[in-house]
Parts: structure tokens; C-alpha cells; sequence
């Protein structure tokens, strides 16, 4: 449309020009609604997906679309997914991993509750028929989070009365953010899965590595546990060859039975060790401590310092017996060897625990030996030595049954001085 008219004078004519535009009603609003959805999209394109990590991704989510999009939006994911492991069946329920709201989030299931879906809920269908469902008059919208054709959870939006109920196009949003958001959920569920791979072959090698390190400390030790005996031996085998004029036939034989008695001791010992890690234990029943400690102190003869017994009766334990028994008469060795005067063997019971202890008077344990101790081969270099004799195996075989029993084995101070070692095991 244009119009002309004249200047003052009436002499030169002036035109001027307008444009008038007809529209349908609403396009405005429309118009501005694109806007901005397509600024939603954007922002979440820049900010959902910063990390490999799922808790965090999903928390992403919520925050853009809150309140830009809805008032409330919760995120659900199978706890398979949250381990890094493949969604199966959501039969076990969703965890709740993500909530923003635009005030409290009243009514709606808090950050880690575990949630199962009824069969009459909007999110129960949308994970069971792998769809969408847009409930207007509930102000709801329900997502199904679907990533390489597996569920992976659901997220639901939520608005209040006071704002527009959602429509058709708002659906189409709401897929399009969850559809993102998929995508970088399962890339960290993935990552997760990787590194907990990773992780446990590291777990797996050091652990190998330690073996390794242990099996060679340990065949040093034994071979030099063995050799010494071995040497001892020779030397008076060879000495009585190159003078057999001078040498006692009976002191020779003597001396080197001792040798081959430690050698045996030694051997037997290691064999034990390693059919205690290599065997499970088999045969468990319950057994009573004190006629256990009552039946091995009527077997031993020549020790050389008297036992006391301070037994508790009908404190039982689900145990294999001889390898109880095998346990206290190692301690008993221990206690024998360091003794100065007396020995104590003591059955209790402490709440669930049953406690067998052996108590010797002797010079003790200083606190830091208390765990080298136990470490096969391992003699303390003060009154606690070779000297004293032992193999230097019964205290890491007593560990070992210990602890295929479920139990423990430590030593303690003894009253007024001495070493107290005890083994608890479950109670019956």
C-alpha cells in the first residue's frame, strides 16, 4: 500500500511507503516456542555428556530441562547400567539417579531409591512396550531411555497445573533429549565397564606379582632351611671319612640322625603347608575345644615344662578336628621352646567366638614381630631362634588353618609376661 501528498509549498510531491502483514493467529507465539526448543537442543548438545560418568550424565539432563522444559524430571536406570554392565530386564527395578525440581520434589521418590514400576504406571508401559507416553491432564511425560536396542531406564517429565500442558510437539522434545542423553549414558556405561575390566586386571596382576614374589622368598627360604641341615651332615660324614681311626661311630650316627630328624620335620611341614593352600577344607563338625585340648594333652609325652589347662566345657566350634588339633599342637611346640617355667592351654567362649589359647611364660613377642612371625621360616633373632629348634613352618601353618576356618590367629602380652597365642574360630 502507498500514499502521497505535497510539501507546504504544494510544489514537489513526497511518497512514503508502509507494509502491513497478515498472518494466521498465534504464529508469534509459535514462532517463539521453536525458538526456543531448538535453544533447549543446543544447550543440551554443549552440556549433557561433559563426563564418562552415568550418575553425572543423567544428572545433566535433569538440570537442562529444568525449568526450561518442565518443573520436575526424574531419571531412572537399571542398576545393571550404574555398574557398567549390559541393561537386561527391568523386572528388578529402576534406581531413581537423578531428580531436579523447581522447588521441593514433593511426592516423587528421592536420589537412590529403588523403584519398581507397576504395571498400571505410565513408566511401566513406556519401558514394556519401548514407547513413549504423553499424559496431558497428569502433566506428564514418560521416556523410555533406549541406547543400541537395549533400556537402558526411563525419565520422567513432569509440570504443574500453572503451566502449559504438554503437547504433541513437547513429546517430540522430550524424546529428542533423552535421545541424546542415551547416548552419552551409555558411553560412560561403557567406560565404566572398561575400566572396571582394567581395574581388575591390574588387581589380578599385582596379585600375581605378589605370588610370584612370595613362591620365590619362599623356595630361597626352604632351600636354605634345608641346606643347613644338609651341610651339618656332610661335614661330619666327610670328617669321619678322612679319619675314621678317630672318629665315634656311635656321636657320628647320633648327630647325623638329628640332621635327617629336622630334615624330615622340614619336609613334612612343607607338605602340610601346601595342602593347606591348595585343599578346601572338607568335613566340618562340631567340635567341643576342651575335650579336643584334653585328648592331644594325653598324646604328649616329654615335654619339658608342665601344662596347666583352663578349660570352659561345651564351647564348640564347626571345625575339622586333627587340623584343630594340629593347630595346638604347633602352639604347644612354640610355648614348649620358650617356656620358662609353665604353660597354660585355655578354652572360652566370647559371644560368637570360640578362643583356644596357649600361654608360655617366656620372653614374649615385641609388638612389632607380632605379624613377622607368623611368615614362614621366620625366627626372631633373640631367645626366639634356630637354636631353640623348630622348623620355623608351625606358626604359618596354624595361620593358615586359622584362617580356612574362617578364624584368626594373633599373639598377645601374657599376664605377667609371656606370649599368649589365640585362635578364635565361629562359635556353634
Amino acid at each position: 500500500m502507498a500514499s502521497s501528498k505535497y510539501d507546504g509549498d504544494g510544489t514537489a510531491p513526497v511518497t512514503g511507503r508502509w507494509l502491513l502483514a497478515v498472518s494466521e493467529p498465534g504464529i508469534g507465539r509459535l514462532a517463539l516456542q521453536a525458538r526456543e526448543r531448538l535453544n533447549l537442543l543446543c544447550a543440551a548438545g554443549e552440556h549433557i555428556g561433559t563426563t564418562l560418568d552415568v550418575t553425572r550424565t543423567a544428572e545433566e539432563l535433569a538440570e537442562i530441562a529444568v525449568p526450561r522444559f518442565a518443573d520436575h524430571v526424574g531419571v531412572d536406570l537399571s542398576d545393571r547400567v550404574l555398574r557398567g554392565e549390559e541393561p537386561r530386564s527391568t523386572d528388578e527395578g529402576l534406581r531413581r539417579v537423578a531428580l531436579a525440581g523447581v522447588q521441593e520434589h514433593a511426592g516423587l521418590d528421592p536420589v537412590g531409591t529403588l523403584i519398581k514400576l507397576p504395571p498400571s504406571t505410565p513408566q511401566a508401559y513406556c519401558v514394556a512396550a519401548e514407547q513413549s507416553v504423553l499424559e496431558p491432564v497428569a502433566g506428564l511425560i514418560a521416556v523410555p531411555m533406549r541406547a543400541r536396542g537395549s533400556t537402558l531406564g526411563v525419565v520422567s517429565f513432569f509440570r504443574s497445573q500453572a503451566r502449559r500442558v504438554f503437547e504433541e510437539d513437547d513429546l517430540a522434545l522430550a524424546e529428542e533429549l533423552v535421545n541424546r542423553a542415551a547416548v552419552c549414558v551409555d558411553n560412560a556405561r561403557r567406560y565404566t565397564h572398561e575400566r572396571a575390566i582394567t581395574a581388575k586386571l591390574e588387581d589380578a596382576t599385582a596379585s600375581l606379582r605378589h605370588s610370584l614374589d612370595h613362591q620365590r622368598r619362599f623356595t630361597a627360604d626352604a632351600s636354605h632351611e634345608l641346606r643347613t641341615p644338609l651341610a651339618g651332615l656332610r661335614v661330619q660324614l666327610e670328617e669321619a671319612q678322612l679319619h675314621p681311626d678317630e672318629t665315634d661311630l656311635a656321636d657320628l650316627l647320633s648327630h647325623a640322625l638329628t640332621d635327617v630328624d629336622r630334615l624330615q620335620a622340614i619336609l613334612t611341614d612343607l607338605l602340610s603347608l601346601a595342602r593347606n593352600e591348595a585343599t578346601p577344607l572338607t568335613a566340618l563338625e562340631p567340635v567341643d575345644l576342651a575335650e579336643l585340648v584334653e585328648d592331644e594333652m594325653a598324646r604328649r609325652i616329654g615335654d619339658p615344662h608342665p601344662a596347666r589347662l583352663d578349660l570352659a566345657p561345651g564351647v564348640l566350634a564347626e571345625a575339622v578336628p586333627i587340623q584343630i588339633g594340629r593347630v595346638l599342637n604347633n602352639l604347644l611346640n612354640n610355648a614348649q621352646r620358650h617356656a620358662t617355667r609353665s604353660v597354660t592351654v585355655g578354652v572360652r567362649r566370647t559371644g560368637d567366638v570360640a578362643e583356644l589359647s596357649v600361654t608360655d611364660d617366656g620372653p614374649g613377642v615385641h609388638a612389632t614381630d607380632r605379624e613377622h612371625i607368623f611368615q614362614p621360616f621366620t625366627r626372631l633373632d633373640t631367645a626366639r631362634s634356630r637354636d631353640v629348634g623348630g622348623t620355623g613352618l608351625g606358626l604359618a601353618i596354624a595361620r593358615d588353618i586359622a584362617r580356612a576356618h574362617h578364624g584368626t590367629l594373633h599373639v598377645e602380652d601374657a599376664v605377667p609376661h609371656g606370649a599368649r597365642f589365640v585362635l578364635r574360630l565361629p562359635a556353634v
